[in-house]
Order: structure tokens, then sequence, then C-alpha cells
């Protein structure tokens, strides 16, 4: 007859604690891996955005990710200007009826590659204020982030009414010329545009 040792219970507390660690572990890699190929894949995100009240103009930030595709970066470092279009709406809530756009407004940038000075430059299409970056990385990183954008008046709304402001960053193909245009519109690569991002318009 063979006898065994009994497990004490503080072993038992001990495996039962590195199991539960070990589940959370392999949890947390299978998110982490879901998470980077998710950011890997080409898409336009609104990571975050917000808006302040400033001397009574509403003004807007916000952190844009801008994964080109392949096919996009390739054309851009080859000569061809991307544009960028945000599309801004304010809406006013109507608890008794349908919800109003009161604001549309669409803020442009266009990247392009300069291979004589190998930089490149993102241009606000709106106020014709340019920058100039020596490297891919460091332009559509800048060109993702959005600050003090001007993007209503408070005279313009109702007092004690409620607004939502949303977002929403797209590739506009338009620019392209005529065969490259056609060409962009039938190809996945090229269908760059986020989900709207909407948050509460606060005073």
């Amino acid at each position: 007859m063979v006898s065994t040792m009994p497990v004490s219970r503080s072993a038992e507390a001990r495996r039962r604690l590195l199991c539960a660690l070990w589940g959370a572990l392999v949890v947390v890699s299978l998110l982490l891996a879901t998470t980077a190929q998710a950011e890997e894949q080409p898409g336009f995100v609104i990571r975050t955005a917000y808006s302040e009240l400033v001397n009574g103009v509403y003004y807007l930030d916000a952190d844009v990710g801008l994964n080109l595709s392949d096919d996009a970066v390739n054309a851009l470092q080859n000569g061809l200007p991307l544009t960028v279009e945000l599309d801004i709406q304010v809406i006013k809530h109507h608890s008794w009826w349908l919800d109003k756009n009161v604001a549309d407004l669409k803020q442009r940038y266009q990247i392009s590659y300069h291979e004589l000075s190998r930089r490149f430059i993102v241009v606000n299409l709106n106020s014709g204020d340019q920058q100039s970056y020596s490297s891919y990385g460091e332009a559509i990183v800048a060109l993702g982030q959005v600050s003090d954008l001007p993007v209503i008046d408070a005279k313009l709304l109702d007092p004690g009414a409620h607004y939502n402001i949303r977002l929403r960053a797209g590739l506009d193909i338009k620019t392209f010329p005529g065969p490259l245009q056609l060409i962009a519109s039938l190809f996945k690569g090229w269908d760059l545009s986020s989900d709207w991002y909407q948050w509460v318009l606060v005073s």
C-alpha cells in the first residue's frame, strides 16, 4: 500500500494562486497581441477629442491615429499629395424631436513628400500654415494632432439647450487625378475613414 503525503492548505492556496496568475498572464498576452494586430491594420481612429470654451468660442483638441495603407504610403513617397479631411458637427439635442445639426465644419490637411529635400510637408489647407518634417513618422503623427481649432461661437447656441459635438477623419480621394480616383474608390486600401467620435459640448 502506497501512502501519499497530504497537501497542506497553504501549498494548495499557493498552487491555486499560481494557476490564477498564469491564466491572467495568458489573457493579458492575448489582449496585447490583438491590440497590436489591430493597430497594424490600415485605418483612421479618433483616439481622444474634447472641446473647451475660451473667450466665448468653443475650441477643439484631438489626437487622431492615421495609419495609412502601404499603397497610400507608396503613392505619397512617389509624389502624390494626400489630403486628410476632418468632419466636425455640432448637434442640438431634442428629447421630443429629431436632433438638429447646427454646424458642419470641414478641416483639411495635406501631406506631401519633396524628393529633392527629402522632407515631408504638412499643410493646413484652411489656414495655409505649413510645417516640414524629416521623416514620414514625424509628419503623420503631427498631422493627427489637432490643437485649438475654433469650432463655433457660443453666441450661436441657445442658452439651456443640450448640444453634442462629433468628429470623424477620412482620406479625401476626390483630390486625386481622375484615373487614380477611380482606382482608389475600388480598392479597400484607400478606403480610410474613422468612426464618429461624439461627446457632450460642455460650457
